[in-house]
Formats: C-alpha cells, sequence, structure tokens
C-alpha cells in the first residue's frame, strides 16, 4: 500500500506542475501588450485550451496507467502471500497432525506402564499376602514347637508310624510290616492313658485284625519256585511214540529185509505183511492226545527257550503286582509242557504240580488300608491341638489377672 501512496504522491506532482506551468504562461499573456492581445485573442486561448486538455488528458492517461500498474503489482503481492501463509498453515497443520500422532502414541505408552504398574503392583501385594500367609503360619508352628510336651511328640510319632504302614502296604503290599507298625502306634497311645485316644485305638484294633486275617503272601518264596522250574525245563522228558508201534515199525522192516525162498514162505509172508499194514493203520492212543515224533533238536531249543522267557516274564509280572500277565505266562507254560513233554514222567509230573500251585497265588492280592486309624488319627490330633490352645489361653489369661485357673492334664 505504500507503493501505490507514492504513485499517488507522484500523479498528484505531475498535475500540479503542469497547473503550475499554465497559470505561468497566462500570466506571462496576461502581461503583453494590448496590442498583441487585441490582434490574437481567439487563436492563444484556443491554443491554451487545447494544451491544457492535452496535458490533463496526457496526465489522466498517465495516472490511470499507474493507478493500474500498482494495482497489479499489488494484487500479484497479495496473491502470493496469501500462496506464502496458505503454505505455512499446511506445513503447520502436519506439524500439529505429526506432533498429534506423536502424543497419542505417547498416551498410549502411558497407559501400558500405568497397567504394567499395575499388575506389578498387584502381584507383589499378592506377594505379600503370601509371605504374610507363610510368616503367620511359622510363627503358629513355632508357637506350637515352644509348647510342644512330651506327648505332642509322641503323638506325631503314632501318625507317622500309621501313615508309613499305609505307604507300606500301597507301595509293598506288606502286610506283616504294617501290622508290626501299627502295632506300635497303638503301644504309644497306650502310653498316653487319655480317654481321648480310645476312637483311634479302636480303629487301630480294627485294622490290626483286618490284616492279620489275610493269608500269608511268601513273594520271595513264589519268585525262587519260578527260578527252580526255569532250572527244570532242561530235564524234562519229550513225549515218545507207543513202544508197541515202535516194534511193529521193526518188524515190518526186518520182513522186508528177510530173502524168501519157498513159495509158501512168499504167501505166508504177503499175508503176514498185510496184517501188519492193516495193525499199523489203528493205533490205540489212551492219552487221547495226538503222538507227535521227537523234535529235532535246534526246534528242542527253541521250545526250551521259549518255556523260559515266559517263566522270566512271569517273575517279572508277580514282581510288580501283575496278575493279569502273571497268569497268561503260566498258562503258556502250562499248555507247552503237556504238549511236547512226558506227562507220564516223575519230572513232568512234579513240575506240572508246582505250576499249578504257582498258578494260584494273586500277585497283588486286595489288602484292607489302614484309612479308618489314619483318619480317627487326625482328628485325635486335631483335637489335642484345639485342647492345647485352650488351656495356653487360659494360662495367659492367669498371668494377666492374676486369678487361679485349673490346668487340665493330658495325661
Amino acid at each position: 500500500m505504500t507503493e501505490n501512496n507514492k504513485q499517488d504522491q507522484q500523479v498528484d506532482g505531475a498535475i500540479e506542475a503542469i497547473q503550475t506551468t499554465a497559470e505561468t504562461e497566462s500570466a506571462s499573456s496576461e502581461t503583453k501588450t494590448p496590442s498583441d492581445t487585441s490582434t490574437q485573442p481567439l487563436s492563444s486561448n484556443t491554443v491554451f485550451a487545447s494544451v491544457s486538455l492535452g496535458i490533463s488528458l496526457i496526465a489522466l492517461a498517465t495516472s490511470g496507467w499507474l493507478y493500474y500498474q500498482s494495482t497489479q503489482s499489488t494484487l500479484q503481492n497479495e496473491i502470493a502471500m496469501l500462496v506464502a501463509s496458505q503454505s505455512n498453515l499446511e506445513n503447520t497443520i502436519s506439524t500439529n497432525t505429526v506432533n498429534k500422532a506423536q502424543l497419542n502414541q505417547l498416551i498410549e505408552q502411558v497407559s501400558q506402564s500405568e497397567q504394567s504398574i499395575q499388575k506389578q503392583t498387584e502381584q507383589f501385594s499378592a506377594t505379600q499376602r503370601q509371605q504374610d500367609d507363610k510368616l503367620t503360619s511359622f510363627e503358629s508352628k513355632l508357637n506350637q514347637i515352644n509348647n510342644t510336651t512330651k506327648e505332642d511328640w509322641k503323638l506325631a510319632e503314632a501318625e507317622y508310624l500309621i501313615r508309613l504302614a499305609n505307604q507300606r502296604l500301597l507301595l509293598e503290599s506288606d502286610n506283616n510290616g504294617a501290622v508290626t507298625l501299627l502295632s506300635n502306634a497303638d503301644d504309644i497311645l497306650n502310653e498316653l492313658e487319655d480317654p481321648i485316644v480310645f476312637a483311634t485305638r479302636k480303629a487301630l484294633a480294627k485294622d490290626i485284625q483286618a490284616l492279620k486275617s489275610l493269608s500269608q503272601f511268601d513273594l520271595e518264596g513264589a519268585y525262587l519256585k519260578l527260578n527252580a522250574l526255569y532250572d527244570n525245563v532242561k530235564t524234562l522228558p519229550q513225549r515218545e511214540p507207543s513202544k508197541e508201534w515202535q516194534a511193529n515199525a521193526a518188524e515190518n522192516s526186518a520182513t522186508d529185509n528177510s530173502a524168501i525162498d519157498t513159495a509158501t514162505g512168499k504167501i505166508a509172508s504177503a499175508l503176514s505183511s498185510f496184517w501188519q499194514s492193516i495193525r499199523s493203520l489203528v493205533v490205540i492212543n489212551y492219552h487221547h492226545k495226538p503222538i507227535t515224533a521227537l523234535l529235532p533238536p535246534a526246534q528242542y531249543q527253541q521250545l526250551v527257550t521259549g518255556i523260559q522267557l515266559q517263566l522270566d516274564i512271569a517273575q517279572v509280572a508277580l514282581i510288580k503286582g501283575e496278575p493279569v500277565i502273571y497268569q497268561q505266562a503260566l498258562s503258556r507254560v502250562a499248555n507247552a509242557t503237556t504238549e511236547h513233554f512226558d506227562t507220564q514222567s516223575n519230572n513232568v509230573v512234579s513240575f506240572l504240580a508246582n505250576l499249578t500251585a504257582l498258578q494260584e497265588l494273586n500277585p497283588s492280592p486286595d489288602l484292607p488300608l489302614p484309612r479308618d486309624s489314619l483318619i480317627t488319627m487326625k482328628a485325635l490330633m486335631k483335637a489335642w491341638n484345639q485342647r492345647g490352645n485352650n488351656d495356653s489361653s487360659a494360662e495367659n489369661t492367669q498371668s494377666q489377672t492374676g486369678v487361679e485357673v485349673p490346668h487340665h492334664n493330658a495325661n
């Protein structure tokens, strides 16, 4: 806008200069002699008016042209300024957008950090609560240990013996050991001489009687018997064909090899051979079982090895307490023995008798567990501790108030 003002001032100065020149010329014309004015009055005024009009038109045209130029220049400058302002505004908007995205990301990070801190705080609180609970439990146990008497240790020992008897039955199926442990626990409770142990001793007596009523199962003896059968397999005799069939076969071979000279002898030998052939077709089997020939050495060795392998399986099943596998293995041994060995032999008869006795054993007998004793023992420990706590509170009350409170004797 300052350039427009300058251009207007220049135009005004040019107009003033033209007016000053016109006034000077009019003044000079007025100072002329009257003879000149009278001679050329019309032409001077006309020329002056024409010149003034031309100068005015030129001044107007010049001022208009200058105004137009100043207007165009100002418009272009304003447009350029607007474009620059718009560019700056767009840059500012883009910068604000980036800043806003960064701010949102920062807010999200702060929110995640707050959540993480909250979780850590909750975990710390939970850990602190657990530690407080453990500390409280430890303090209570410490107080119990400080207040533990000889009778408390006896009760703890009895409970341990009952638990040990339960584990002995579950893991080793040792009912004799379990009976011994339960009897020791009963003796410890008997030493307390307190009526509160009556229910526990009653449950112990019941479980001891149930275990004693079971038949004794000698695991070691059964294992050794299977081992003896394993060694006797090699001494079992194989089943042979009947002696009559062997004699007939020998007579037939001798008759075929002999030379018959006479025609009567030939006829008799033919009839005898025919009769022996007919007799050989019929063999009486008093055992109602097929007669098989002796096995070759290789197959016999395979038979003995297979029977011994089944006895090994039976030993493993006996130790692990698998009755199904145990019975299956012994059944295979019995079938193979009766099929391939001579059942009339004393060795085979003794082998099958021992095998039958072992088949009657149950590697995993159902043993009664001392659950009633364990349950009643837990109830006894709970009642004993409650009574001890009551006695402790009574002693504390007596020490604080000075009033004598009767003390309960555990014995």
